[in-house]
């Protein structure tokens, strides 16, 4: 786990989505683009506030940079906070995680 967990993300714009050619993605620094590992990111931590707003904590492999982007299922739909945290279907293997974190109201 992230030494520090990243609710806010530093606004860089230096860190981005990347399409794998199959159904996944990962993240990468592009300033390390060149460099050995290409800027690939390591994921340190996925938070899920009570919000609806799901935060990837990033560190890029190559340099050592930390960033944190953001997306919500309310980003590009009309529609109240309840019906948001309706789209999350998770595990019953996860329970143990589910509680209140100081992140929540950020």
């Amino acid at each position: 786990m992230a030494s520090k967990l990243l609710h806010h993300g530093n606004c860089s714009g230096e860190f981005k989505p990347c399409y794998t050619g199959t159904d996944y993605f990962n993240f990468r620094h592009a300033p390390c683009r060149g460099k050995a590992n290409c800027g690939l990111c390591e994921i340190t931590a996925v938070l899920i506030d009570n919000q609806g707003r799901v935060i990837f904590n990033l560190h890029c492999v190559d340099c050592g940079s930390v960033d944190a982007l953001k997306t919500s299922p309310q980003l590009l739909r009309f529609q109240r906070l309840k019906d948001a945290l309706e789209v999350f279907h998770l595990s019953p293997n996860l329970k143990s995680r589910i509680k209140r974190h100081w992140w929540d109201d950020l």
